[in-house]
């Protein structure tokens, strides 16, 4: 049955808009590309993409879907609040995201509160990213929510799939064929819960209509159902009562109307009249309605207080009572779905049974009506999502991992029977220790409830446990429980006299006060309405004075026996069969299996026929009578085997008449035995006709066994062949994978090498490409051009800089013309000066990609210049003779004054050792020694005097002054040198 909770209130949710939440893996990509580029700019709804990914990656989803979509694409940011027509890409990079209210919130990957079950208190290796949103979402916006299932592996999306559906909303899911990765759609389809599946480019064609109908289908609160007419509600639930067996005319109304009325949405039906008929013409649709009224969707440890209070106290006292007895406990399931509920309490069974000296057996039956959730129930294998319901510790130990899946482990599997039974109307189990019924009673009728509850204690012993739904109760049966623990609806039975006799079982009285159980008006018109076989049959035997009869259909088994047919039918050997052929009598069965070959086969209405029936007193005569039934219509088609003994055949029924018939008496013994013979041949005769058959059947079907084979044997070969190239080329991928990961991982680190080499040199870089767009750049550009990340793709020339310099963009037009790098010394406004080199982007492949534009600072350049320009003009301006000597003791520079004095030029000066210059009469020993080894340690001398021959012109006697220059850049240390002449 359904485990929701949302129909006890009815609520509305709180947006006022649907939400459409879109998952997959991060192989979606495709299908997310084809889904969104078919949505119109107006939707009324908000898309929420949610795919999961390895940690740790960074996704370019968002920037690839806005590429095609039409709509605004957001990378979800934590508490944005959803609008209408935006789409928000949730990437769960750092844990998963939730709807809250009208808001996406990230949280933790698993979002559960801790309780001492430890339900929640873990953390799982693999991310359940989109079952947590599915979740949320339709917690939060109910039947305005709509769940899409693409491409991915896993089976993640799973269980937010039943929470979807659990609360009204759509599920759409990809088509497993169109996918590259099935997984996760089938894994969907699985649950039999899916309202359509489409291919990705198909779904907004049926999504819109969808979402543009919930405005006249918006879902009523309790107290204003959808107004449906009684007749057509009438017929509808007699529709379902007739395909599915099961009786709807004591559930709740407003459950009812609500469920029926999401199935007229999905189907785009407005007309509750219409859509009646539209059921009559397709069985297929009474199945879905069927499940769509006892949604079989739960999950493990729901509401996990409630079951940590079972647990601690009242559970392991009932199984100590039962040890102590020496008996079996005993536990029933109702409304068990898909079995997460039974087997959440076989674990806690299991471990109070560890708690106990003596275990007593265990026996726990699960049911339900839905024949599809309890084959999941048995098979015991669910979506690897419930491991966000689980704690890691019970996961381990009860389940089995498979492929994106658990898998229940034999043990706790063969503690529980799962079966198909109606709590309403099949016979209880007996003898119970404990009964869970939750969220059942929650959809029935109050007075249905009344006569449930007696068959539950009738089925428990005293002192037994009923476990109930948080919106349950027994207070209509006071009496008969006492309250254990009154939040969570734990009651225990008292010992009374309720349980003397089996009350009446609910579905035998299943009326509703507004809705009158009959048949629909198709099944019942005229003398056609003759409900079921045994009233029609005794119509049909009154009208021709009731010989024996047995009504056959075209198979020749019997479904029908009227009066005494002993002697000439009797059972054969073996187990039981229905063959009327395999039950005639000697003498009858050749002729009774030419009658039923040629009644309605061959054409013919009715045949009669004289026969010698064979018994243990001789030779008996009959009149054997086949014919066609064309009236009333519930046996239309079938065929009724008469057998009238002579007496009370009429002249006109055998092939002869009477007189002919006594002619042919026997006479005598020896035509006695004849007439044996003659049977006993036409009986050999049909029985080799019949073995003659079967062995053509059989040798044809061994033939079709034989080629079946053949054609299996080579498709194992050429499954063997695709398996070894499907491994070869697994291991090729691995190869290049771990090749391509080795690259990504170098480029990374070369991309981090460069960011943190261009951030540590502070140079401002700019990059353009071919149209001298701006491309990227580093954060010391933005100190001369106010460059912002939605910059990037804007030309050049529109925008603004710091600089007294207007030709960047010409200049740069110049450079990918000519491909000539260009320097300029540029200044900004506020005086400070920078190189500007412009130079082509040359690739690894040398291939023109645009610019880069950087600016290197050279203030400090231009500060040593100007310094430079300064003191050069105050040592040309000075009279006296000056040199400036570097530690070799080469000359520097010299200035005018030394060039008029000693007639000199500055070839035979700049560059030369002093002690060289001119004929040698600077070289003399005391000024040598004044300039090696005084000089660097007192760092000055003055007055020393050299007498010297330095030409005609030149002076006679020189008096020198000597100052060691520091620098302040490092550099080596200068020597100046001033002269003072006569």
């Amino acid at each position: 049955m359904t485990q929701s909770s949302s129909e006890t209130t009815d609520d509305s949710p709180a947006g006022s808009f649907p939400v459409v939440g879109i998952g997959g893996s991060a192989g979606s990509l495709r299908p997310l590309q084809e889904l969104l580029g078919t949505l119109p700019e107006e939707t009324g709804a908000a898309f929420v993409v949610v795919t999961h990914h390895p940690a740790g990656h960074r996704s370019m989803l968002p920037q690839l879907l806005e590429q095609n979509c039409a709509l605004p694409v957001i990378e979800a940011e934590d508490a944005a609040p959803l609008e209408p027509d935006h789409v928000y890409v949730a990437l769960p990079d750092a844990g998963t995201w939730k709807l809250k209210g009208d808001r996406l919130v990230r949280g933790e990957r698993n979002g559960q509160e801790s309780t001492a079950l430890e339900v929640a208190d873990h953390r799982k290796s693999l991310p359940h990213s989109v079952d947590t949103f599915f979740r949320s979402l339709a917690a939060e916006r109910e039947h305005l929510a709509a769940a899409i299932v693409l491409s991915g592996t896993g089976s993640d999306g799973t269980l937010g799939v039943k929470a979807v559906k659990a609360e009204g909303g759509m599920v759409m899911v990809q088509d497993p064929e169109s996918a590259e990765f099935s997984g996760m759609p089938s894994s969907a389809i699985a649950t039999n819960l899916v309202d359509y599946v489409l291919h990705p480019e198909g779904m907004v064609a049926t999504l819109l209509p969808y979402m543009q109908a919930l405005e006249w289908h918006r879902a009523p609160s309790a107290s204003e159902p959808p107004e449906i007419p009684e007749s057509t509600l009438d017929k509808i639930l007699g529709l379902v009562r007739q395909r599915t067996g099961n009786d709807f005319s004591g559930y709740k109304r407003s459950t009812l109307l609500r469920r029926l009325e999401r199935r007229m949405h999905v189907q785009r039906i407005k007309d509750p009249g219409e859509y009646a008929d539209f059921l009559r013409r397709n069985p297929a649709e009474t199945d879905l309605l069927f499940r769509e009224v006892i949604i079989s969707v739960t999950n493990f440890f729901r509401d996990p207080e409630a079951w940590q209070i079972l647990s601690e106290e009242p559970l392991l006292e009932q199984l100590r009572t039962a040890a102590s007895e020496e008996r079996e406990f005993r536990a029933w399931v109702i409304g068990c779905a898909t079995g997460e509920e039974a087997y959440t309490l076989s674990m806690l069974i299991v471990e109070c049974l560890e708690r106990l000296e003596k275990a007593p057996p265990v026996q726990v039956f699960a049911t339900d009506v839905d024949s599809r959730a309890i084959e999941t129930a048995r098979a015991g294998r669910y979506a690897a999502g419930i491991a966000e319901d689980i704690s890691e510790e019970r996961l381990a130990r009860y389940f089995v991992a498979e492929q994106e899946a658990y898998r229940v482990n034999k043990d706790l599997r063969d503690m529980v029977v799962f079966a198909e039974h109606n709590a309403l109307r099949d016979p209880p189990f007996t003898r119970l220790d404990l009964i869970t019924c939750r969220n059942l009673l929650i959809y029935l009728e109050r007075d249905l409830q009344k006569q449930l509850l007696p068959l539950f204690r009738y089925a428990m012993r005293p002192g037994g446990l009923l476990f109930l739904g948080p919106s349950e109760s027994v207070d209509d049966l006071s009496e008969a429980f006492s309250v254990y623990h009154k939040r969570w609806r734990i009651y225990r039975a008292e010992q009374d006299g309720s349980r003397n006799q089996l009350p009446e079982l609910p579905g035998k009285r299943m009326e509703h006060p507004g809705i009158r159980h009959r048949e629909p008006a198709e099944a019942r018109s005229g003398e056609e309405r003759a409900g079921d076989l045994t009233r029609g049959m005794e119509q049909l035997l009154a009208s021709q004075f009731g010989p024996p009869s047995v009504l056959v259909n075209d198979k020749g088994e019997a479904l029908f026996f009227h009066g005494r047919t002993g002697q000439f039918l009797e059972p054969a050997q073996g187990p039981a069969r229905n063959q009327i052929l395999e039950m005639a009598r000697p003498g009858l069965r050749a002729a009774l299996s030419k009658a039923l070959r040629e009644v309605g086969g061959a054409g013919q209405e009715e045949l009669q026929q004289a026969v010698h029936l064979q018994a243990d007193e001789g030779s008996e005569e009959v009149v054997l009578e086949v014919r066609v039934i064309r009236a009333p219509r519930a046996l239309r088609g079938l065929r009724l085997v008469t057998f009238r003994s002579r007496e009370m055949a009429d002249t006109g029924e055998s092939e002869g008449t009477s007189e002919e018939l006594a002619k042919r008496e026997p006479k005598d013994q020896i035509t006695q035995l004849k007439r044996d013979l003659e049977a006993v041949r036409q009986d050999r005769q049909i029985t080799v006709e019949e073995l003659q058959a079967s062995n053509e059947e059989l040798q044809s079907l061994n033939e079709e066994l034989q080629s079946m084979n053949e054609e299996l044997q080579s498709s194992n070969e050429e499954l063997e062949v695709s398996k070894e190239e499907v491994e070869s080329l697994n291991e090729e991928l691995r190869s290049v994978n771990a090749e391509l990961e080795a690259r990504v991982r170098d480029l990374s680190e070369a991309n981090d090498d460069l960011k943190n080499l261009l951030d540590s040199t502070e140079l401002a870089t700019v990059f353009l490409d071919e149209e001298l767009r701006v491309k990227r750049f580093t954060e010391a550009a933005r100190q001369l051009i106010p460059l912002r990340p939605s910059d990037a793709g804007r030309p050049i020339h529109e925008l603004t800089t710091e600089l007294q310099y207007d030709g960047l963009s010409r200049d740069a037009e110049e450079v990918l013309d000519t491909l000539t790098p260009r320097e300029i010394e540029v200044q900004s406004t506020r005086g400070h000066w920078f190189l500007l080199s412009i130079r082509p982007y040359r690739t690894t492949q040398n291939q023109i990609k645009g610019l880069v534009c950087t600016f290197q600072d050279i203030q400090s350049v231009k500060r040593v210049e100007a310094e430079e320009a300064y003191f050069r003009a105050i040592v040309q301006t000075v009279q006296e003779p000056l040199l400036v000597l570097d530690p070799e003791l080469r000359v520097v520079s010299a200035n005018d004054g030394f060039y008029r004095v000693f007639q000199l030029k500055p070839q035979q000066v700049e560059g030369r050792q002093l002690f060289e210059m001119g004929s040698g009469q600077w070289d003399h020993p005391e000024l040598r020694a004044l300039l090696e080894e005084v000089l660097p340690e007192a760092e000055t001398f003055r007055g020393f005097e050299l007498e010297a021959d330095f030409g005609e012109a030149g002076p006679e006697r020189v008096w020198l002054n000597g100052r060691q220059l520091q620098r302040e850049t490092g550099e080596p240390e200068l020597i100046l040198l001033s002269m003072a002449t006569e």
